[in-house]
């Protein structure tokens, strides 16, 4: 973060907490239940977020050298992400040209090209059909029209966007609210490509995939939920926000941060005393903490508007190659598992057994909620249905 941004949130901090106040909306916001529990209004956000939008699909430290590969299945149709040798990301359908095979599974490095284990045809990591195994047997074939299907991919500030329409284009300093936007300049500023995975966690859990996103956007829950890990550590009921078009910055603010009132501005440093959530439109919440970035992503599964994959993305920014290095991690981790996966998640799968009851018609969101506010105010704008 650069520095006159961590000097302008700690000031606005500071008066949020002598003040005991928090970034309020102008009102409640009413939040239709249907959004959670119907088929339809999936369907939709299906159709149009999750074809038409760029999605947040890696980090580019996630593929250093050529021949890396990572896949995605959950967008609904197979993705495949691999850096060729000249250094470029490319992205395409992970489907043989021949009988339609999935070329590769998972996450590595490919040797030697990308090769389908079906009938070994072969492939440049750019995508261009180097080899037919008995090509005598397909005359007529020309190997320059069977290149794979490819994606609209940008690499870009250390992260990995893919749209999974064919020749849709896309630009993402637009989508992330404008190139002059405090989005785009803290997105700079982490020079996420120096950074190193460190751990990865999926699951399958009974909940609509925006419910995932909605817990990191409110500390409201904090004291109550998370009373034994990460409550005590902040204030509670207090954030920041700053919303860039569709996206947004959400800073919960650390009890740590009152001690800087009595120091000098150029010793503040404002993501040691909060952590930063930023939520890019439409599935991705990437956190900031003190010390590393966690990167979750939430989709939905099939046509059940009660489901939903989560995957977690832990990033340190050295290597950990030392015991105590992986030790320290772990314990990192640990919090994060304790808090999000053993607190948060369980509670949100309640509120989906709760909006599926038909006790309630619409959710109640206050106007101390406001990050969440502009989340689902946006979804539902996105997809029509304001």
């Amino acid at each position: 973060m650069r520095k006159a941004s961590s000097i302008e949130l700690t000031r606005r901090a500071l008066d949020l907490v002598e003040h005991g106040d928090t970034t309020r909306s102008d009102d409640i916001y009413m939040s239709p239940v249907e959004s959670y529990i119907c088929p339809e209004w999936l369907a939709q956000e299906k159709a149009i977020l999750f074809k038409e939008y760029p999605l947040l699909v890696a980090f580019s430290c996630d593929l250093p050298n050529a021949g890396d590969f990572i896949t995605n299945d959950d967008v609904g149709v197979p993705l495949l992400v691999i850096r060729d040798k000249k250094g470029q990301i490319n992205a395409f359908f992970n489907t043989c040209q021949h009988r339609g095979s999935k070329l590769v599974t998972g996450c590595g490095r490919a040797q030697g090209g990308l090769i389908c284990p079906y009938h070994a045809w072969n492939y440049e990591f750019d995508g261009e059909l180097k080899v037919i195994p008995d090509a005598v047997s397909f005359p007529g074939v020309n190997k320059a029209e069977r290149s794979l299907k490819s994606l609209p991919v940008v690499e870009k500030y250390g992260m990995i966007w893919v749209c999974p329409t064919p020749g849709k284009t896309f630009d993402i300093d637009a989508q992330l609210g404008g190139l002059s936007s405090g989005m785009v300049d803290d997105l700079k500023a982490y020079e996420f490509q120096n950074y190193h995975p460190y751990a990865q966690r999926r699951m399958h859990r009974k909940m609509n995939w925006k419910l995932l996103l909605d817990t990191f956007l409110e500390p409201y829950h904090f004291a109550p939920l998370h009373a034994t890990t990460v409550g005590p550590l902040v204030h509670h009921n207090m954030c920041l926000l700053d919303t860039y078009g569709q996206n947004l910055r959400e800073a919960v603010i650390r009890k740590s941060i009152d001690k800087l009132a009595d120091e000098p501005e150029d010793n503040w440093d404002f993501p040691l005393h909060s952590a930063l959530v930023y939520m890019l439109f439409p599935n991705a919440g990437l956190i900031m903490q003190r010390d590393h970035v966690e990167l979750w992503r939430s989709y939905p599964v099939a046509d059940k508007p009660d489901e939903c994959i989560v995957q977690m993305d832990y990033y340190i920014p050295e290597p950990a190659e030392t015991q105590s290095a992986k030790d320290h991690w772990e314990r990192n981790m640990d919090l994060a598992v304790n808090t999000v996966i053993k607190e948060d998640i369980p509670g949100v799968e309640g509120i989906q057994v709760g909006l599926s009851s038909g006790a309630l018609t619409h959710s109640t969101f206050g106007r101390c909620e406001p990050a969440l506010i502009h989340f689902q105010r946006e979804i539902a704008k996105s997809i029509g249905r304001a």
